[in-house]
C-alpha cells in the first residue's frame, strides 16, 4: 500500500513515465492529480501484467511502504541465480555444451515446480522438494536420452544447496537488518535445503520458514501463514519479496504485502493479483521500507 497522498501523486507521475509507444502517442503528458486518463493508464498497465507500480533507478526512494516488522524472501528465484549456477554444473557433469545445458536446467526447474504443484493437488503427504528435484532430473535426462550414474545424480541434486546468490542479495539483507527489521526465508525448499542455502549469505537470516512446516507448497495460503503461525507476526507487519509471478499471486491472495523482484521481465498471468511494487532486481528494496 502507498503511504500517503503525496506518494500516490508520485505513483501517478511514475506510471506516466512507463507508457508504451501507443500510450505516449495517444495520451498527453501532464502532471498533477489522478485523472480518468491515469485510471485508464493504470488499467492498461495492469492488463499487460505489469502490476500496480514500477520503480526504476531514478524513482527509488520517492515511494515508500509502511515499515514492516519482518521481510521475507523467496529464495530460489529472488535470492539465487538458478540458471547461472546450474548450467555450468550440468555442462560439466553431463558433458553438454551450454546451448544444451541451459534448456536442460530450464526444463529441470519447470518439472520440479510441476511436481510440487501436483503434490498440492493430490491432497496426500507433501512430496519433499528434494524428491521433486530428483524426479524432475530423472524426467529431463530420460527425455534427452542421457544416462546419469548414481554419483553424478547425487552431485547434480545437491548442487541446489550451493547455488550462487544474485550479486546484490547479501547487501540488501544486511541493510534491512541494519534498520532493525527481521529477515526470513519463506520458500518451497525443505528445511535442510534452506538451512544449507542460508549459509551462502554472510548477513544471515533471523528465521527460516519452509513449506515443509506447512505441508504444502506455494501458492497454497498455509505457506504464507507461516510468519503468523510460527512467529506470531501479523500479516499486516510482513513484507514478502517474491521472485516469481506465481509467488506474487500467492502472496497477494493470502493478504500479504509484496514486492516483486522481476529480473526476467515476466508477466502476471492474472493481473488481479498484482504486487504493490515491481523492481528489476533486489537493489531497490531497502529504499522502499
Amino acid at each position: 500500500s502507498i503511504a500517503d497522498d503525496n506518494n500516490i501523486g508520485c505513483l501517478i507521475k511514475l506510471l506516466r513515465t512507463h507508457r508504451t509507444p501507443d500510450d505516449q502517442n495517444t495520451r498527453p503528458k501532464h502532471s498533477g492529480n489522478a485523472t480518468a486518463d491515469d485510471v485508464t493508464l493504470l488499467s492498461s498497465i495492469n492488463a499487460r501484467g505489469v502490476g500496480a507500480c514500477l520503480i526504476r533507478d531514478n524513482w527509488r526512494g520517492t515511494i515508500r511502504m509502511t515499515r514492516p516488522k519482518l521481510v521475507t524472501f523467496d529464495v530460489y528465484m529472488a535470492l539465487l541465480d538458478i540458471e547461472g549456477s546450474l548450467v555450468s554444473v550440468v555442462s560439466e557433469e553431463l558433458g553438454l555444451e551450454t546451448d544444451r545445458a541451459r534448456p536442460f536446467v530450464q526444463l529441470w526447474r519447470a518439472k520440479q515446480m510441476e511436481r510440487a504443484a501436483i503434490s498440492n493437488s493430490l491432497e496426500k503427504e507433501r512430496t519433499s522438494f528434494r524428491a521433486a528435484t530428483e524426479m524432475a532430473l530423472d524426467y529431463v535426462a530420460g527425455r534427452q536420452g542421457i544416462a546419469i550414474d548414481a554419483e553424478k545424480h547425487r552431485r547434480l541434486v545437491m548442487a541446489w544447496d550451493t547455488m550462487r546468490p544474485w550479486p546484490e542479495a547479501n547487501d540488501v539483507i544486511a541493510a534491512i537488518k541494519s534498520k532493525g527489521i527481521e529477515t526470513a526465508i519463506l520458500s518451497n525448499g525443505d528445511q535442510d535445503m534452506l538451512e544449507a542455502v542460508a549459509r551462502l549469505f554472510p548477513a544471515g537470516f533471523n528465521h527460516i520458514l519452509s513449506s515443509e512446516t506447512a505441508g504444502k507448497y506455494k501458492p497454497h495460503p498455509s505457506v504464507y501463514d507461516l510468519p503468523t503461525t510460527v512467529l506470531s507476526i501479523a500479516k499486516a507487519d510482513v513484507l514478502h519479496v517474491a521472485g516469481s509471478a506465481n509467488d506474487v499471486l500467492g502472496t497477494i491472495a493470502a493478504g500479504m504485502r509484496c514486492i516483486w523482484s522481476n529480473r526476467h521481465s515476466d508477466l502476471l498471468l492474472d493481473p488481479a493479483y498484482a504486487p504493490e511494487i515491481i523492481l528489476d532486481d533486489l537493489s531497490g528494496v531497502v529504499d522502499l521500507i
